[in-house]
C-alpha cells in the first residue's frame, strides 16, 4: 500500500487495484498528472482494509478483473453488499478479460464502466471524469432528498405531538414530492385555543427552501393569531396581509376549522384550498361549501361559514397533491375522493392510510392529509 491515506487532491481520491506493479505504476501516474490523489492495492483483501481505513472514503475504485484469490468482479460485488462502501463508484479495467460477457459480469456487478488496457490516456481520464460526476450528482441528490425529508417531518410533527381535546381522534399523513428532492410548502396544523380545536391545512405555491420557510412561518403566525381570539376568516385577512408585506410574490391555499368538541359546531374559512370532506358512518360522504380567494392578493376574506359535525362523523382535509393529476378535470378527482372515502371504515387511521397507500403512488406533488373524527358515545 502507497500513499496517505488521509490525504484528498483537490480532483478527488482514486483507489487503483491491480496486482500487477508496472500497470499500478501507470495509471497512478496518468491520474496524478491529472491532479487525482491515487491510493494503490495489489489484491481483493488489500484494497478492502484500505477502504475501511480510509477516511473519507475514495471517489473511485478503479478494479482490474484478473486479481489473486478473489477476482475483481468478486470485489466489486462485496464492496455493493457493504453499507459502508457502496456509494464508491467501480471502473473495471482488463487486458484479458473484455469479451462481451465479461463487460456484462462487470456492468451487473455494479461497474459504473468497463475499459481494456492498455488503455488511452484521454479515454482513462474521460471516463474517470464522467463517471465522478454522475457519482457526485447522484450523491447530492439523494443528500438533498433526505435533508429535505428530515426537515420536512421536523416542521410536521406527527399526530401524537400536535395538541388535541377530549372527545377527538386525530390522524395526520405527510408524503414528499421527493422527484423534486426540494422541500415543498404544504402543511397541516391542529392546536386547541381554549375549549375549541383549530385545524388546518395549507400550502404555499412552490417546491423550494423559500417556499418551505414561508410555511413554517404561516404555521407559527396562526398560532399567534388564534391564541389572541381571531375568528378564522380574520386569521386569512391577517396572513394575507403578512404575505402581501413581506413575501408579495408568494401565494398560498389554507383551510381553518374551529371545532367544539362538545358541540360539534364548527366555525370554517377557506383561501383557495380544497372545501373539506365530512365522513359519516353508513357510506356517507360530502363537501362543505366553503371558498375564498387565494392568499397574497389582497383579497377580502368573507365571515366564516358555520357548520356542524355529528358524533363518530370525520372531518377530512388535505392539499391538492392527494388527487390533483394532470389532464385530469380536478372536480372528476373530488368526486373520485368523495366515492372512496365514504366506503373506507370511518377511523381516522384507517381511512389516511387508506387513502394515501391509493392515490400517493403516483403524485408529483407533496401531500398534506388531516383527518379528525369527533367521538361517539359508543366509543367507550
Amino acid at each position: 500500500m502507497s500513499d496517505k491515506m488521509s490525504s484528498t487532491g483537490p480532483a478527488g481520491t482514486i483507489l487503483v487495484v491491480d496486482d500487477h506493479e508496472p500497470n499500478r505504476f501507470a495509471v497512478g501516474s496518468v491520474l496524478r498528472r491529472a491532479g487525482y490523489h491515487v491510493l494503490v492495492a495489489d489484491s481483493a483483501a488489500q484494497a478492502l482494509s484500505a477502504l475501511h481505513r480510509t477516511d473519507p472514503l475514495p471517489d473511485m475504485a478503479l478494479i482490474d478483473v484478473h486479481l489473486p484469490e478473489v477476482s475483481g468482479f468478486e470485489l466489486a460485488r462485496r464492496m455493493a453488499a457493504d453499507p459502508a462502501l457502496s456509494r464508491v463508484p467501480v471502473v473495471h479495467i482488463s487486458a484479458e478479460a473484455n469479451e462481451a460477457h465479461d463487460r456484462v459480469e462487470g456492468l451487473q456487478g455494479g461497474a459504473s464502466a468497463y475499459l481494456a488496457s492498455p488503455v488511452a490516456p484521454e479515454e482513462l481520464l474521460a471516463t474517470v471524469h464522467m463517471v465522478l460526476t454522475a457519482g457526485r450528482k447522484a450523491q447530492a441528490a439523494h443528500d438533498e432528498g433526505r435533508f429535505a425529508l428530515d426537515l420536512q417531518q421536523a416542521f410536521l410533527p406527527p399526530a401524537h405531538k400536535l395538541a388535541t381535546l377530549k372527545g377527538i381522534d386525530l390522524a395526520v399523513g405527510y408524503v414528499p414530492a421527493m422527484r423534486h428532492s426540494q422541500l415543498g410548502g404544504d402543511f397541516y396544523a391542529a392546536f386547541a385555543v381554549e375549549r375549541r380545536l383549530l385545524l388546518a391545512v395549507g400550502d404555499v405555491a412552490g417546491h423550494s427552501l423559500a417556499a418551505a420557510t414561508v410555511m413554517v412561518e404561516l404555521r407559527h403566525v396562526l398560532r399567534a393569531y388564534a391564541l389572541e381570539g381571531h375568528e378564522p376568516h380574520h386569521i386569512l385577512q391577517l396572513m394575507d396581509r403578512l404575505l402581501l408585506h413581506f413575501h408579495p410574490d408568494v401565494t398560498a391555499t389554507m383551510c381553518l376549522a374551529l371545532l367544539d368538541p362538545h358541540s360539534g359546531a364548527m366555525e370554517i374559512a377557506n383561501a383557495g384550498h380544497l372545501p373539506p370532506l365530512i365522513v359519516s358512518p353508513g357510506g356517507r360522504a360530502h363537501y362543505l361549501s366553503v371558498h375564498g380567494p387565494l392568499l397574497g392578493l389582497g383579497l377580502a376574506h368573507k365571515p366564516a361559514a358555520s357548520a356542524r359535525m355529528e358524533q363518530g362523523q370525520i372531518l377530512l382535509m388535505i392539499t391538492d397533491g392527494l388527487i390533483e393529476r394532470p389532464r385530469v378535470d380536478l372536480a372528476d378527482s373530488m368526486e373520485d375522493l368523495r366515492r372512496r372515502a365514504s366506503r373506507l371504515p370511518c377511523i381516522p387511521h384507517a381511512l389516511r392510510d387508506a387513502l394515501l397507500h391509493h392515490y400517493s403512488a403516483d403524485s408529483d406533488d407533496d401531500i398534506a392529509l388531516l383527518a379528525v373524527r369527533r367521538q361517539s358515545a359508543l366509543d367507550g
